[in-house]
């Protein structure tokens, strides 16, 4: 997380940043001018109009980050006007460590960070995947990245060092050497963020949709039968900053072995908003302009609907927490990605169903 100005060549691009942004109109000179702004330390529009989602450190074709720039500006001139103690970010953060249920003995650790109430984590962590797993959260487990919605960035990269510390002494208090995160940002801290700023992990990090594939593979008999349904993915913003693989899975291949384990179809290839062009959830604006960020989820679930697709699967509690609502008025059923697997596995969803409606979620 760090914009790169060597490799920030305007003549060799053109201005994609910006101009490929869904959520502004920028032409190449408009894009080019406000990056030269914010790196002259100059205040621009978009700081404003900026939703946080980091899609543009994907859009630059140099792999300068301006993403970044961007976010160190919003953070130096307040300019999202969002206070210090905003809530809930201020509550994940300051909630003491706790074992959220306590599992057998050597089973899986499993950390949902701060966010373990945003959908009922000890709920959805449930049934045959989980029957051995231990569950922490609360601000020591919590990576902060949220943070960077809400004109905070360097909370993540600041906190790092403890971030690790806390998890590293969790998994020698409960005799691991791995830690699953059901946060996929969490998880993209421990990993990619660790690696950038050269911060040592002590323990191996899992991915949730890591290990439900990999619990899958071993229990190829408890599948009850395959679900036969159409899906699109809210891939979220975090994935941005997700590992990029190489020889090595990163989410959306442990999603699609997930998808064939299970039957699902996707059809994500039919959708306009995939891939680098997915749309975020809306959750950095949803309070400080809600209008605007319900009008980009309408946008993201019609496409889906366009699609074909028969539910929307989401893998970040906290995107689930904020378009579930817009999914419902739509008609398009929103589920959790624990939800989706046990249902194939042939188990009961629990009060909260499959994506917390009606759920008293604190």
């Amino acid at each position: 997380m760090a914009f790169d100005l060597s490799k920030c060549d305007f003549s060799r691009c053109r201005g994609e940043c910006l101009v490929r942004c869904p959520y502004v109109s920028y032409d190449e000179d408009d894009a080019k001018s406000a990056v030269q702004a914010l790196i002259k330390g100059e205040r621009h529009p978009i700081l404003k109009e900026c939703i946080t989602c980091a899609a543009c450190n994907d859009f630059c074709p140099r792999g300068a980050d301006p993403w970044d720039l961007i976010a160190q500006r919003q953070e130096e001139t307040g300019v999202l006007g969002i206070p210090p103690d905003a809530k809930p970010s201020s509550d994940w953060l300051t909630k003491p460590a706790t074992v959220v249920r306590r599992g057998k003995s050597g089973g899986p650790l499993i950390s949902a960070g701060g966010i373990y109430e945003v959908v009922p984590q000890a709920e959805f962590l449930t049934g045959q995947m989980f029957e051995d797993a231990t569950i922490i959260g609360g601000g020591p487990y919590a990576c902060g990245f949220t943070e960077t919605h809400l004109g905070r960035a360097s909370r993540p990269v600041k906190f790092l060092p403890q971030f690790i510390e806390n998890l590293a002494k969790a998994a020698a208090e409960f005799g691991v050497d791995e830690i699953v995160f059901t946060h996929d940002a969490c998880y993209n801290v421990a990993t990619t963020l660790a690696m950038q700023r050269g911060v040592e992990v002590p323990f191996r990090p899992v991915h949730i949709l890591e290990y439900i594939r990999n619990w899958l593979r071993d229990h190829p008999d408890r599948i009850a039968k395959p679900l036969g349904i159409r899906i699109a993915v809210q891939g979220g913003c975090t994935t941005r900053l997700a590992p990029k693989g190489g020889d090595r899975e990163i989410w959306s291949d442990w999603l699609a072995d997930i998808f064939e384990m299970i039957g699902v179809e996707s059809v994500e290839e039919k959708r306009v908003y995939t891939g680098e062009d997915r749309l975020c959830c809306g959750c950095g604006i949803f309070h400080a302009n809600h209008e605007r960020a319900v009008e980009i989820q309408r946008k993201n679930v019609q496409d889906a609907a366009d699609a074909g697709a028969e539910e929307l699967l989401f893998i970040c509690p906290a995107c689930i927490t904020v378009m579930r609502g817009t999914c419902r008025k739509m008609e398009l059923e929103p589920i959790y990605i624990t939800q989706m697997v046990k249902r194939a596995l042939g188990e009961e969803l629990g009060p909260a169903g499959a994506a917390a409606f009606g759920y008293p979620v604190k």
